[in-house]
């Protein structure tokens, strides 16, 4: 999916305040069972590879944005 720039940085913003906002409800939480702190790991990995995919995006979404704005670019091909 092509995302502009914008887009891209609120997903990276979303992702990374539900990780934060994971890590707190975590500090708040009792230990658990090994099966509840092994869910609770996964689910916060699965959290920092959102990031780490958000954060691919927003280069991707750079990288494209700067292709545009590049007229050499484009006319390149036609000289």
């Amino acid at each position: 999916m092509v995302q502009t720039v914008e887009q891209a940085k609120a997903a990276l913003a979303s992702a990374e305040a539900e990780y934060l906002s994971e890590l707190e409800r975590d500090a708040e939480r009792s230990e658990g069972s090994g099966a509840q702190e092994r869910r609770r790991e996964e689910h916060q990995q699965s959290l920092r590879d959102a990031i780490d995919q958000c954060k691919r995006d927003l280069d991707a979404a750079m990288a494209n944005a700067a292709k545009a704005k590049d007229p050499s670019e484009r006319s390149a091909g036609t000289a």
